[in-house]
């Protein structure tokens, strides 16, 4: 889809955290392609932000934080706001995830999983309704968790109690605010190659796809960009699996 296949009532004001890498990146370019505005929110700095975003530098409001510091993050959420007059989505997509055994978890791996991949989730979702909830069109919460969250997973326990916890307080929202019409869904990535994945662990996983191919990206990508379309305008509270039935 292209900026002139969008009319200007479509185009949206998207905030996404985790936008610098991986998914993020691609879900960022594909929602610049459609001609939305958008705002990043991730813990590079923007001299890191500028070497890899390239031409998107001049299109894409980027703010660096990082997601441990609940505080100014919601800070910084309620800054963008205020800059693009409201927010039409939030994307929350960053994530860390440490693979090991669940018996040498020590107290800092546990604290940085759980805040960035739950509570931080939950706060700016909290900020974002807020705004959302003064909009006659409502809003959409879009939370990018893993199939991780759907099925038990050896050496990512503290990983998986967190996805699985973002995928129950997705559907909760749906359920709370539907009739306010603020959607919310989450996507459950597969094998995908990004920076959360090592070489080892991804050869592992590689193995366990039924369908016998790895997921991209821009799959997640796609599905995102139709989720927060008016096409999807009736779906809330949707758990959409993109793992090659690595959850069945």
């Amino acid at each position: 889809m292209t900026v002139n296949q969008i009319s200007s009532a479509q185009r949206k004001r998207i905030i996404i955290t985790g936008g610098s890498s991986g998914i993020g990146f691609a879900i960022v370019q594909c929602l610049l392609g459609e001609g939305h505005t958008v705002h990043v929110l991730d813990r590079r700095t923007y001299e890191q932000w500028q070497s890899v975003a390239g031409p998107l530098v001049e299109t894409v409001a980027y703010h660096s934080i990082d997601l441990t510091d609940i505080t100014g993050a919601t800070a910084m959420l309620s800054q963008a706001v205020d800059q693009m007059g409201g927010v039409d989505v939030l994307i929350n997509n960053a994530g860390i995830m440490n693979f090991e055994n669940a018996h040498e978890s020590t107290e800092v791996v546990v604290r940085n999983q759980i805040a960035v991949n739950l509570e931080a989730p939950i706060h700016l979702s909290a900020v974002a309704i807020k705004s959302m909830l003064q909009q006659e069109a409502g809003g959409h919460i879009l939370n990018i968790a893993s199939v991780a969250g759907l099925k038990a997973t050896p050496k990512l326990a503290v990983y998986s109690a967190t996805k699985a916890g973002l995928i129950q307080y997705t559907r909760s929202l749906a359920s709370e605010y539907a009739t306010r019409r603020i959607r919310a869904n989450v996507i459950c990535p597969g094998a995908i190659t990004t920076g959360l994945t090592s070489r080892i662990m991804f050869t592992l996983i590689q193995k366990t796809v039924p369908l016998g191919q790895l997921q991209t990206v821009g799959e997640v990508a796609s599905l995102a960009a139709w989720l927060i379309s008016e096409d999807a305008r009736s779906v809330t509270g949707s758990v959409y699996s993109l793992d090659g039935g690595m959850s069945l």
